[in-house]
């Protein structure tokens, strides 16, 4: 089959890197234009970018996925399917450019969890377990047909960028079989969604990563793990009543432990040295941290290192 990939960041990569490798001709690669970055500003391409050019496969950069120019583009290259992961939402125009349209990976089982951060909310509402879903796109969002699904558990501890890894090792294999699917002769509409099922997923602000204390400690975990690797929760440092810089929390565990309700927010010792944070229920050790300005350290180095009296964090 000839198709036409479309996608950006590291989960797409990788499963550009395992469609590469089977029978089907991949006629060129789309995905974002370069990132300026650094203090040179020098132009960063995307992983998808980076993968295309190692195997020698044409790439264009979309700025634009509704200037007519792309449609126009993709119609000539006579391909069979679009295949999308992780990209935009694509118009009519350019799902109409292939003979059988277009298929998407989400990272989800569908129809939970549609929208940009699948992976990240479904681990902020703390599902143990998540998955994959090829499906064929339509004009909604992630509303169309499903061809195939893989379950994925997720570890108490695992954040969104440690899911979003393993996700892209059974994201090829899934989009590969959902080809074999469509190249059969009975080509399949997909099973139809069911709409009373559907959650939302939108984007992760960094606004949102604010956290409370007054939650329970198991929620306020998995908020930390669905916000990692980005945008990152973030708390202020207080010193007594006054505000002493922004703290990001990168890794935490739940404790079991029979402190009543109240404090949240207040810091202090834990058994064999362990940082610890009150929560409105619970505690959480505080496993890595970054003050402001500062790079990442252990908890229990960054709460020896502060001089702030009766810290607390809000």
């Amino acid at each position: 089959m000839k198709i036409v990939f479309l996608g950006t960041p590291p989960i797409a990569a990788r499963c550009l890197e395992h469609l590469q490798g089977t029978e089907h001709e991949i006629a060129a690669v789309c995905t974002h234009p370069d990132r300026l970055m650094g203090r040179g500003l020098k132009p960063h391409p995307t992983a998808v970018k980076e993968v295309a050019l190692r195997f020698g496969l044409p790439v264009r950069e979309v700025p634009d996925v509704k200037d007519p120019s792309f449609a126009a583009w993709l119609s000539e290259l006579g391909a069979d399917l679009l295949v999308v992961v992780a990209f935009v939402i694509l118009p009519g125009a350019v799902l109409a450019t292939t003979r059988l349209g277009a298929i998407n990976l989400h990272g989800s089982l569908l129809p939970r969890w549609r929208g940009a951060a699948p992976v990240q909310r479904s681990i902020e509402a703390g599902e143990p377990v998540t998955g994959v879903s090829v499906f064929r796109l339509d004009n909604g969002v992630d509303t169309g047909g499903i061809l195939l699904q893989r379950t994925l558990e997720v570890g108490p501890d695992e954040t969104s960028g440690e899911v979003l890894a393993r996700m892209g090792e059974i994201g090829g294999p899934a989009l590969e079989e959902a080809l074999a699917l469509l190249s059969a002769e009975a080509i399949p509409s997909g099973t139809r969604q069911d709409p009373a099922l559907a959650t939302r997923a939108p984007k992760l602000t960094p606004e949102e990563g604010r956290i409370d204390w007054s939650l329970p400690a198991p929620k306020i975990h998995d908020k930390i793990r669905a916000f990692h690797p980005a945008p990152g929760c973030w708390s202020e440092l207080r010193d007594e009543t006054t505000s002493v810089g922004r703290v990001k929390i990168w890794r935490t565990k739940v404790v079991q432990d029979s402190n009543p309700p109240g404090d949240a927010g207040a810091l202090l010792w834990g058994d064999a040295g362990k940082a610890m944070v009150r929560c409105g229920e619970g505690s959480l050790e505080l496993l890595e941290v970054q003050a402001e300005g500062k790079p990442r350290r252990g908890g229990a180095d960054w709460l020896r290192g502060l001089r702030a009296r009766s810290p607390r964090l809000s």
